[in-house]
């Protein structure tokens, strides 16, 4: 599982290594495109580390994961049935394509608001972020989707149990001191070397 992780974290592979990588939260969000001026791995999962830390009081537990794990479910389940298809993720991050921008805004207070966030809340319970601009064109054939590849059955579709046992997995791989937390280096660890 941590291998899997730190591939659909941020996926790097030597003989593409000048293709763009994406970086994405444990829970498949994503974080950076991987192009030559966004943030890299480790800034993408240390900022994400950070919010999401400062959101539940400098601390991010298990529950805390499962937690985002189940708000990324929801913003992502677009007709609310309780599962998410490939179909359904790609028009998820096409809508990403038409009203995203790169990142959050640097020139607001952490967890406030911004116009433009406010428009995303429908989509991402709970947090007060604008999501990074992506296309799902960006994202090459051999990443290991990290939303995707909660299922297990191979029925070509996630429920919210698939996706919170994953996020569980994920958890017990990247807590190392098993302190039932994970510290940003825990986390930026995860990050695969640079070439």
């Amino acid at each position: 599982m941590a291998t899997l992780l730190a591939m659909a974290a941020c996926s790097s592979h030597h003989d593409r290594s000048n293709r763009p990588r994406p970086v994405f939260s444990p829970n498949g969000e994503i974080l950076s495109t991987g192009a030559k001026d966004a943030p890299k791995c480790p800034e993408a999962l240390g900022g994400w580390w950070d919010r999401i830390a400062a959101a539940h009081g400098g601390s991010l537990t298990r529950e805390t994961l499962v937690a985002d794990a189940n708000a990324q479910f929801d913003a992502m389940d677009l007709d609310h049935d309780g599962f998410i298809t490939p179909s359904e993720l790609s028009d998820y991050r096409a809508a990403l394509d038409e009203d995203g921008t790169v990142g959050p805004d640097p020139s607001l207070p952490p967890n406030q608001p911004s116009a433009d966030t406010q428009m995303h809340r429908n989509k991402r319970v709970g947090d007060n972020y604008v999501q990074p601009k992506i296309r799902a064109s960006q994202i090459p054939a051999d990443v290991v989707d990290p939303v995707m590849s909660a299922d297990k059955s191979l029925s070509f579709k996630v429920s919210r149990e698939d996706f919170v046992a994953q996020a569980n997995e994920i958890f017990t791989d990247l807590d190392k001191d098993h302190d039932g937390k994970l510290s940003r280096a825990e986390l930026v660890a995860s990050c695969p070397e640079p070439n």
